[in-house]
């Protein structure tokens, strides 16, 4: 074998290694998605939510929603309403999770007995459509079946001032013109500390 003979096949089998060798690092994690880092730091935006928060309503029920520290890509909060007689209609079970290609809400509603609302026992799954500052709007996802959200066109969280937080549940327009149009739930929560 000659010299130009050996470094032709060195060459060619060089280039086969190299096709064969795995995708470099970055490549490869940016082809798999956001790292847990990219997850975390994105969870970390929501962590003006964190806390015990609850409001006096005028009727003499009580609601409250507590919410865990973000960790890691998702953050649990758990939320009740007590009736003025110390009756419990209903709790929910939230979850909002960062993942490869989008924030996802989701909950679980149940009665007061912990059995599940018939009309209501799928989860619900709404998507971050936006989140500026303190205040974080969610969306069903598409398609609207698979959200199961309801009548709902939007729910927002906002941080008013540190002590306040505000949960606004806006309502989808009714299908119907003649209909009036549907008013926002608004929770004005006060921080328990």
């Amino acid at each position: 074998m000659t010299f130009a003979t050996l470094t032709i096949a060195l060459g060619c089998a060089a280039a086969r290694q190299d096709a064969a060798a795995p995708a470099k690092p970055e490549a490869a994690a940016k082809a798999a998605g956001p790292s847990m880092k990219d997850l975390t730091e994105t969870m970390a935006k929501f962590a003006f939510m964190e806390g015990r928060w609850t409001q006096q309503q005028p009727n003499g029920a009580v609601i409250e929603e507590h919410w865990m520290a973000p960790r890691g890509n998702s953050m649990v909060g758990t939320f009740r309403r007590t009736l003025g007689n110390g009756a419990t209609p209903f709790y929910e079970l939230t979850q909002i999770m960062a993942e490869k290609d989008m924030v996802i809400l989701r909950q679980i509603h149940v009665h007061g007995n912990f059995e599940p609302d018939p009309k209501r026992t799928d989860l619900m799954r709404m998507r971050l459509e936006r989140i500026e500052g303190n205040a974080a709007t969610f969306v069903p996802v598409e398609p609207p079946l698979k959200a199961n959200a309801q009548d709902m066109a939007s729910i927002c969280y906002e941080l008013k001032d540190p002590d306040t937080l505000v949960l606004t549940v806006t309502p989808n327009a009714p299908k119907d013109p003649a209909k009036p149009a549907g008013k926002p739930l608004v929770f004005t929560m006060k921080r328990v500390r």
